[in-house]
């Protein structure tokens, strides 16, 4: 059970951050409790079914703790999750192309400034690199976006220039508020995965910590570790473009993978002054 009892403390502390973003939002425990029965049936059904047999209901609730009353509530209305109306993975996209395209950056390697529409099919703009990373949602639309959130900027020339190399949404914005849960989901599949598989498999997870680190060191510390990075993640976005088939067609094949590599900072207090 030593096994068991260090995963709980585990979720109890990967709760505590999402139970606070939920109450400052108002989301009850009632509301939160079904949400954990939601998705103890997603994963059950999803992810624990018997290799050839469909998952019956009553494996589920047995697996889960659910009523089988429960389980047939899920399995016949799904999940009654609206799709969001902006996914943020776009406009990281775009940015992503943005800053590593040939055809999208200067002789000395910047971001270019693009016009809102170009009369030449295929050539580079705004609305053709929406095109290109996907997604129906219209190009004024993620424009509109990424103005509000300073991202980009409308030249007089009518011509979009980048002024952030990263989409940062507004705070407390559904999309900033979906970016939490999407970060936190992967790096928590990442642990997950590392839990479960031999050590020559697991994915990269480490970090660095100091837990003597003077407040009036801060400032100048995170400004220089944001800068770090972000040239990392630039270099990162070069590396990973490379090998991507819509990017480069003479990628190596092979089954289709997502792949996420992440850089975060942390800070709280410790206690005691020393």
């Amino acid at each position: 059970m030593e096994r068991e009892s260090a995963l709980v403390q585990a979720a109890q502390r990967v709760l505590r951050p999402i139970v606070r973003q939920l109450l400052r939002h108002g989301v009850t425990y009632t509301s939160f409790s079904q949400l954990a029965k939601r998705v103890y049936y997603q994963v059950a059904s999803e992810e624990f079914a018997l290799p050839g047999r469909k998952q019956s209901d009553s494996r589920v609730a047995l697996m889960t703790g659910l009523s089988r009353r429960d389980v047939a509530v899920f399995r016949q209305h799904g999940d009654g999750e609206p799709a969001p109306e902006l996914d943020p993975n776009l406009a990281t996209r775009l940015i992503a192309r943005w800053t590593s395209d040939r055809r999208y950056l200067t002789d000395t390697g910047n971001p270019r400034q693009l016009p809102l529409e170009s009369r030449r099919s295929g050539a580079p703009s705004f609305a053709q690199l929406v095109r290109e990373v996907g997604g129906d949602i219209p190009p004024r639309a993620l424009l509109d976006e990424l103005v509000r959130v300073n991202c980009v900027e409308i030249q007089a020339t009518r011509t979009v220039r980048l002024l952030q190399r990263a989409y940062i949404p507004a705070s407390d914005s559904p999309e900033r508020i979906e970016m939490m849960g999407e970060d936190v989901s992967e790096f928590a599949d990442v642990v997950a995965h590392n839990l479960e598989s031999a050590p020559h498999d697991a994915f990269l997870q480490q970090k660095v910590i100091y837990d003597n680190i003077g407040a009036e060191a801060l400032a100048q510390l995170r400004a220089e570790l944001r800068r770090v990075g972000e040239a990392f993640l630039r270099r990162v976005n070069k590396m990973i473009s490379a090998n991507d088939r819509d990017r480069n067609p003479k990628a190596p094949g092979g089954e289709r993978k997502r792949v996420v590599m992440g850089v975060y900072y942390s800070q709280d207090d410790v206690g005691d002054e020393k």
